[in-house]
This record gives C-alpha cells, structure tokens and sequence, in this order.
C-alpha cells in the first residue's frame, strides 16, 4: 500500500505499455480511491492513467481505498467484454501494469481519454425540459442495454491470457472503513451457481472486508439467524425460474458523475466510467440508486426517474417485477445477508429498493 505516486515511474512505465514517448504527464481528478493523469504521448495522443489509491494504516484515512488485487483487472475485463459484445459507450483500455514492485504506488490502468463532461458538471439549469428527458431517456437505454446480457453464473468478468472472459470471483468496490485490513478472500467469492449459495456467502461475511474492530458478542447469533432465513426461503428456488431472477451485470454506481456527455449536446451521451466492483447478479438484487445533480428539482427528478424507469420496464422483461412487489422479499433477504451481523431492525422495507427513482 502507498500514500503517493512515483510520477516518473509511472511515466517509464505508460511509456513501455504504449511504446510510445510520453511528452507530459498532468494531474487530473482525483476520486477517493483512484488518482487520474493524462499523459500526452507523442504518436497516440492524449490517454487517461488510471491508478488506484491505496492509504497505508499509518495515514489519516487508515484502510481507506483497500482493494482486492483482481479488483483492477476484473474492471478491465468488465469494459472490454462490454465494448466487444454491446453498444455501451465504454473507453478502451490499453494496458495494464500490476506494479508488482510497488515502484508506482499502485495498479494502474491506461485508458482511452474521452474529452466529455460529467452529467454532474454539465450547468443544469440551462438545459431546456426536453433535453432533460431526452438524457434521461438515453440513461434508461443504457441500463436496459445491460440488462440484456444474460450470464449462468453470480460473481465478476475476467479474461483469461488468450482474451477469454469467463465468470469469476465477485469483485467489490474499494473499502471506505478506516479499520480495513484486508480484503474478501478471493476464493471465497465464487462464481456462484444460484442466488442461495452467493446470499450464504454474504451473510457468512465472505464477501465483506475483514476489520481490525472485533465483531459484537451478537454477532454470530445474528448471522446463524439470516442463515437459517436464507435456506429455508421457498422464494429463492422458485424465483429462479422468473424473468426477474436472470443474472446480469451491474454497474454498482450508475450515477450523473460516471456519465460523460458531449461538450456540445449534453444530451449525447459518451461514455459510461467506474466499473469498478461490477458484477453480475440477479435483477431484483440490483439497486441502481441513480442520482441527479445537487442543484436539480425534486420534482422534475421524480418525473424524470418516472420516464426512466417505464422506459426500462418496456425493454426488460422481468424488470418490473425485480423492482415490484414480487421480488420485495428477495430484496429484503438479500440485505439481511449483506447485514447479518448487525442488528436487524436496521433492515427497513421501505427503503430496500428505491421504487420511486427507477
């Protein structure tokens, strides 16, 4: 783990993924648990440099940023299957370094630069209402485009040596808990071959990060309950048979700030970024909590979610029902599971799935 970047290896290293000299080397967002740069090379152009921000014990944010090592390249496999086999806008990737040697001070990742705005940062209040809907409508299209890929199996992308993407582990976003240690043992992460197994999983805290803090004395009673819950559900067999049971990818912050749309029409969407900690699980599991600029109208945000989330329902079969009354139960098990060693009465129904913005 490193508090910092070593810019001048990072910029050999570009250098020798690319093979190609790099003029200049800037830097650009940095996001709470990656550094970007854009290096400008002397052939290719402008790229993105992508480096994950890893805070070492000693430091104020503790174990802030803490990733499991196949969390980068399961990202990568993630954009290139995308970018392959649909027509989600992704930017292409160009090499990968691991910095086995911890000479950078982190995995990296070189990237296509897509000179975009986020939808974020795009001055809302100059966007008439049906460039409002418009956009909000190409969002909807994305999601459904993703909906419609199909897997046999729960976990993350990889790619094998020869360009094989076949299903592995499940991958996490990086933690934000100042007491992480180390990350959810690889081989304890799947692939899963049902919904039972992989909610098993999770209430065991196979898939959580282990913390220095030591679990309350309730805690094992806790989870033996959300165990017994989840082998005992009826509705985890039957569903899997439904529409809204099919496995597919998701991206675990679908939001305005990972959306790049045009400098010209902010309703042409570019490029959709972090995938980070994407994987693929069942429909009703997902959540997109899609969120709208800060100084947007609330209630335009809800007609807008409204126009999502019909549009989305019209493309996918099954997404009605993941979102509905139907699969409500399946939802609520699978936070308990995620949950199981906390108290449960923190588990609400009401506010398991946001029905209202999707």
């Amino acid at each position: 783990m490193a508090d910092s970047v070593n810019q001048n290896v990072l910029r050999e290293r570009v250098e020798t993924l690319l093979s190609d000299c790099c003029e200049s080397l800037e830097e650009y967002i940095q996001g709470s648990h990656h550094l970007t740069y854009i290096a400008q090379m002397s052939r290719t152009g402008k790229k993105l440099v992508r480096i994950e921000a890893v805070y070492s014990q000693t430091s104020n944010r503790g174990g802030s940023g803490l990733a499991a090592r196949n969390k980068m390249p399961s990202e990568i496999a993630t954009m290139r299957f995308l970018k392959e086999h649909t027509a989600i806008p992704v930017p292409g990737i160009f090499g990968y370094d691991a910095d086995v040697d911890g000479r950078v001070g982190g995995r990296f990742v070189v990237m296509e630069y897509i000179d975009g705005r986020s939808v974020d940062k795009v001055l809302w209040e100059a966007l008439t209402s049906a460039q409002r809907e418009k956009l909000a409508l190409s969002l909807a299209d994305l999601w459904a485009n993703l909906m419609r890929k199909s897997f046999h199996r729960i976990g993350s992308l990889h790619q094998r040596a020869d360009g094989e993407f076949y299903i592995g582990p499940m991958t996490f976003l990086p933690s934000n808990n100042f007491y992480a240690v180390s990350a959810p043992e690889e081989a304890k992460c799947g692939p899963f071959t049902s919904p039972k197994d992989w909610l098993e999983a999770s209430a065991r805290r196979d898939l959580a990060y282990k913390l220095s803090l030591s679990p309350p004395p309730e805690a094992p009673a806790r989870i033996k309950a959300v165990l017994d819950h989840i082998r005992s559900s009826n509705e985890l067999e039957t569903s899997m048979l439904w529409d809204a049971s099919h496995f597919s990818i998701e991206h675990v912050d679908f939001s305005t700030h990972n959306i790049l749309v045009s400098r010209t029409d902010p309703t042409v969407i570019l490029t959709v970024l972090d995938w980070e900690g994407a994987r693929i699980v069942p429909m009703w599991a997902m959540n997109p909590a899609f969120r709208w600029p800060r100084n947007s109208n609330k209630n335009e945000n809800k007609h807008l979610r409204a126009l999502m989330r019909q549009r989305i329902c019209s493309l996918v079969p099954g997404w009605e029902a993941a979102i509905g009354d139907e699969c409500r139960q399946l939802r609520i098990l699978c936070q308990k599971a995620s949950l199981s060693d906390r108290n449960p009465e923190i588990i609400l129904s009401d506010v398991l799935f946001m029905v209202d913005d999707m």
